[in-house]
């Protein structure tokens, strides 16, 4: 016959589930946390070395996984071999592509303002993405990896 232990338990089992699930999602809201936009693929990154007053190639690489948001602006830096940082300007003003489960590669170029006060060495590429997006502004940074390194000569 039917243990009707046994079954209280399942019941117990499935009902504790389903509240540790919707009071998951429900933190998840009021934290406000959100699916991100992208997420970067660093180990595809590629950045050309130079002297100061070059332009530089940057390719870098992304698998985009939201269409409601929208660039709004892209600001980069170069963070000399002495931890100053430089404002420089890029080739492109903004980009864009499709969601997708794919990672997209991109290039551009960059020249670094006033680069006559930068120090030769290894240098980084800092970069800042703002996106509005549904539930407001965004920023997305470049993420702290090797390949985001590159020499600057003179």
């Amino acid at each position: 016959m039917f243990d009707v232990e046994n079954i209280t338990k399942g019941v117990g089992v499935l009902t504790a589930s389903l509240a540790l699930i919707g009071g998951g999602v429900t933190l998840y809201d009021k934290l406000g946390i959100e699916d991100p936009i992208l997420t970067w693929a660093p180990e595809y990154f590629e950045i050309s070395d130079g002297e100061t007053d070059d332009d530089f190639k940057v390719v870098v690489a992304r698998e985009k996984h939201r269409d409601d948001c929208k660039v709004t602006g892209f600001r980069l830096e170069v963070r000399d071999s002495e931890y100053v940082v430089h404002t420089a300007t890029p080739s492109i003003a903004k980009f864009s592509g499709p969601a997708s489960d794919k990672i997209d590669k991109f290039g551009f170029y960059f020249t670094i303002n006033n680069h006559e006060e930068v120090e030769i060495g290894e240098a980084t590429l800092l970069a800042h993405i703002d996106y509005e997006c549904p539930e407001g502004e965004v920023v997305v940074n470049y993420p702290d990896h090797e390949n985001l390194n590159f020499m600057i000569t003179k």
